[in-house]
């Protein structure tokens, strides 16, 4: 693991900016910032950079913390164009097929090419086949107005619709409903819940750009970002919680570190939960009693479970295909549970010792965090859950383990502060997406918010293009 954090000695006293919270949306505001000249400050709290784009090693095995890849790589995507930018190179495996959804009944591959995608779905759904056709048209096209400055008259029309309704419009099929909605763990929320603009963020950038593997894991992805910041000059303070933010008159002047130093900067990015930025850092201080209100009222979204195996080299794995598998076949998915499996020794050999294999699950959850009393009892259960889950593909699993390890959603709110271990910022429901959402500019002229609490929402690419903009929102103001 490399050090990056700065000596306690070389931190300034003032900077032009200070960065809370070293997740991608921060790393990238961060580092576009210090290429212009600025002096950046970043502060995290965890002793390494990445946010929930992070890995972990146990006996020779690499984990990949909750990030299992990576949409946008593409040169003319905003990821690929980002690095680009920022003169960053990162060795990327491109994953095809994209993704496989399975249900009980039937699965498919999802090819890496959005137009051999829509071509198999139209030899499977022949009845909607012209349907098809024009739902892409009207998806892309508001994927695209997702990027445009004014308020598009395609985001006008999609701002109140959740995904289902959407879908409701343009088909009758319900297999094929079932089939466009299956990848809805990326963002969350349900169909009949999430907001259609919010879907067609993530999967026409996935359908559009493919899905990309860091060689190496994901942590090589926020280090590369990292490496590139300090490169330009910019320095960072790992394992150091911020306190509090001191404010005077619609101004944040600086920011006191639970170690006590007190630093002053002219500009502030928080790529941290809104609630620790507005109730917990500014406790004492005057804040907009509406905007804490909205914050007050809106919602996290979802967390999850995760298990992380490491297994021998005895096992065949090669029947366990990378993807969703759901576990009905109800349209609704309202209480129905999901697995998301993966295979990255599959992708990246270099992930295990001697030719040993990873599988890595991220499991959907109906229990409510402030429910759970006990956490070993349900860390413990959801063990035993999913395994039992993974034994109807790979029988005697249990004979090829060597490393088990699991997070559960206290374990993402310890390494993260995301309040309740929310995986991806506030929901993306139909209120809280795109207009909806908490904007990048606060009530405090100086202090901006990047990452998936606010625009364009969760994923890593939707953090890296919010972290872009709040960089140029600076660097032209």
């Amino acid at each position: 693991m490399r050090n990056f954090s700065l000596d306690k000695s070389e931190i300034k006293s003032k900077y032009d900016v200070i960065v809370l919270g070293a997740g991608i949306a921060g790393l990238t505001c961060g580092t576009f910032l210090a290429k212009s000249g600025r002096k950046v400050l970043i502060i995290e709290q965890h002793s390494i950079p990445g946010g929930y784009c992070t890995s972990f090693k146990r006996k020779g095995f690499i984990f990949d913390a909750a990030v299992h890849h990576i949409g946008g790589c593409g040169k003319w995507s905003v990821v690929g164009r980002c690095l680009k930018e920022l003169d960053i190179k990162i060795n990327f495996l491109q994953l095809d097929p994209m993704d496989s959804i399975n249900f009980p009944s039937f699965s498919i591959d999802i090819p890496a090419d959005i137009d051999d995608y829509v071509d198999l779905l139209k030899k499977r759904f022949p009845s909607e086949s012209e349907n098809l056709s024009l739902f892409f048209k009207e998806f892309i096209g508001l994927y695209r107005a997702t990027f445009s400055a004014e308020s598009h008259k395609m985001l006008v029309k999609y701002q109140d619709i959740t995904y289902k309704e959407m879908l409701d419009s343009f088909f009758t099929d319900e297999q094929l409903k079932m089939v466009l909605s299956a990848q809805w763990g990326y963002i969350g929320s349900p169909p009949h819940e999430v907001s259609a603009i919010g879907m067609c963020q993530m999967l026409v950038n996935y359908l559009k750009d493919g899905a990309y593997f860091p060689v190496g894991g994901t942590q090589n992805f926020a280090d590369a970002i990292t490496q590139k910041f300090i490169d330009y000059n910019g320095h960072i303070m790992l394992s150091s919680r911020a306190e509090s933010l001191s404010t005077d008159g619609g101004i944040t002047k600086g920011v006191t570190t639970e170690k006590g130093e007190e630093i002053a900067a002219d500009i502030f990015v928080s790529n941290i939960d809104p609630r620790q930025t507005f109730f917990c850092l500014m406790e004492g201080n005057t804040v907009d009693e509406t905007y804490l209100r909205k914050i007050e009222s809106m919602k996290e979204s979802v967390s999850f479970f995760l298990l992380y195996l490491g297994l021998d080299n005895k096992i065949d794995l090669k029947g366990l295909k990378r993807g969703f598998y759901h576990t009905s076949n109800n349209i609704s998915f309202s209480k129905n549970g999901w697995f998301y499996i993966s295979v990255p020794t599959d992708i990246d050999s270099s992930l295990a010792p001697d030719k040993k294999q990873i599988i890595s699950v991220v499991v959907s959850l109906n229990d409510s965090y402030d429910d759970i009393e006990d956490w070993v009892a349900f860390k413990d259960k959801m063990k035993r859950y999913t395994i039992n889950y993974i034994e109807n593909f790979i029988p005697d699993i249990q004979d090829h383990i060597e490393v088990i390890d699991a997070a559960t959603p206290k374990t993402l709110h310890r390494y993260t502060n995301n309040s309740k271990g929310a995986a991806y910022g506030w929901a993306v429901t139909v209120d809280q997406t795109w207009s909806n959402r908490l904007q990048h500019t606060t009530p405090f002229k100086n202090l901006y918010l990047a990452g998936h609490w606010t625009n364009p929402g969760p994923g890593i690419c939707a953090v890296v293009s919010s972290g872009w903009r709040v960089a140029n929102m600076i660097l032209n103001n």
